[in-house]
């Protein structure tokens, strides 16, 4: 299990592609994760949704650009 801490922002995904679609990611230092709940599906998540515009402590498995969620902490700016 990896964790991370960032901002979530909501944005376009695959662009260009017949999968394009808006995504919600995790922005850290350095990288920006597409976030996915463990076992979760990949097309809109209201729980995941709900944390657009907030900076979480996330953790979960990394995929190349994919963090599939175990648990996150809503943190206080």
């Amino acid at each position: 299990m990896a964790q991370f801490t960032g901002q979530v922002v909501k944005s376009r995904f695959a662009v260009g592609s017949k999968s394009e679609r808006l995504g919600v990611f995790l922005v850290t230092r350095g990288r920006k994760y597409l976030l996915r709940q463990m076992g979760g599906t990949p097309y809109g998540d209201p729980e995941i949704e709900k944390l657009v515009g907030k900076k979480i402590r996330a953790t979960g498995e990394v995929d190349d650009y994919l963090l599939l969620l175990t648990k996150w902490k809503v943190l206080k700016d």
